[in-house]
């Protein structure tokens, strides 16, 4: 997993086609680590992402929660599969989803 600083903005980019249970820890812990950095926003960009199960929405559901007042949490590149499930979950109503990361950055830069 790796993170991308880019103007006072964390992207994190999993790297991975599924997101389960057994990559949680490492997850979240990249997710902390982002935030630490006094970045207040943070991409999460899951192009090469084709699954996400249960837990790792927890994790994220959680990094959301934990951010500092004025802190942002968005999605970009996000599959098919995955947007489904954020819209079964509704957690589609709270996180924005942005085509690219491009267009993520450009509405978190303004």
């Amino acid at each position: 997993m790796n993170i991308i600083y880019n103007e006072g903005i964390s992207v994190v980019v999993p790297g991975v086609s599924r997101l389960d249970a057994s990559l949680a820890t490492g997850f979240r812990a990249t997710l902390k680590k982002a935030m630490e950095s006094g970045c207040q926003t943070l991409i999460l960009d899951l192009d090469a992402v084709t699954l996400v199960d249960s837990t790792i929405l927890g994790v994220v559901v959680g990094i959301f929660r934990d951010l500092p007042e004025g802190g942002r949490l968005v999605l970009c590149t996000v599959s098919e599969n995955v947007a489904s499930l954020l819209h079964l979950t509704h957690l589609d109503r709270i996180l924005s989803v942005y085509n690219s990361r491009e267009d993520a950055v450009t509405a978190l830069s303004s």
